[in-house]
């Protein structure tokens, strides 16, 4: 073959017994440029979705760290509303349950006068008393 264009006037060579040139009728040309405008356009569609791709992916990225943020902070605000809880219960027992708030008072080292309150050292470093 001598290119992609014919050698002379529209003529290729022929694949039969003979070396002679014959025209191409206009078939084989629309076949040609059936293919041609098929690879084209194969070509440019796969240039669009890698374009697309690489266009989105960034912001897929970006939208999962959104979202493990907002995991993390929901999370932290189940721990401080539990917390809140727990603080609103004490605050009604204080009110309203006497040895509630004489067992607060020993913990924190308040004691009547007639008491005495120990308070151990805990060791560090054992699994249990030594015997």
């Amino acid at each position: 073959m001598h290119g992609p264009f014919p050698p002379q006037g529209g003529n290729l060579p022929c694949r039969g017994a003979d070396s002679r040139y014959i025209p191409l009728n206009m078939q084989q040309t629309e076949n040609i440029w059936n293919l041609i405008h098929r690879i084209g356009l194969i070509a440019i569609t796969g240039m669009i979705l890698v374009g697309a791709v690489m266009a989105f992916t960034p912001r897929v990225r970006q939208m999962q760290e959104y979202q493990d943020t907002h995991d993390s902070l929901q999370q932290r605000i189940e721990v401080t509303l539990s917390s809140e809880q727990d603080l609103k219960n004490k605050q009604r027992r204080f009110f309203s349950d006497p040895e509630f708030i004489e067992k607060v008072a020993h913990e924190v080292g308040y004691a009547h006068s007639d008491e005495t309150i120990f308070h151990f050292p805990e060791e560090t470093g054992s699994n249990g008393p030594n015997l």
